[in-house]
């Protein structure tokens, strides 16, 4: 494993990326819950956005972290 702090990144990203994406649900919850009210739609659209948003950038940050991996030969697991 020649460059640990890749992976502390990795693991950083994954379970801020796991926090957005529990507040996301949450967000969705509440609006499902509150559906008589006017304007219930508004959290069910934001936590929508936000679970999207976070997972592409969380793709991305994980495509291009082991990418780096890959190049650096550190992601030798066998």
């Amino acid at each position: 494993m020649k460059n640990p702090f890749l992976w502390v990144l990795l693991v950083f990203f994954t379970l801020v990326s796991a926090y957005l994406v529990f507040l996301g649900a949450i967000s969705i919850s509440v609006g499902l819950q509150h559906s008589e009210q006017e304007g219930s739609w508004a959290p069910v659209l934001a936590g929508s956005l936000c679970i999207v948003a976070v997972l592409w950038v969380l793709l991305r940050v994980a495509r291009s972290v082991v990418q780096a991996l890959r190049k650096t030969g550190s992601l030798n697991v066998l």
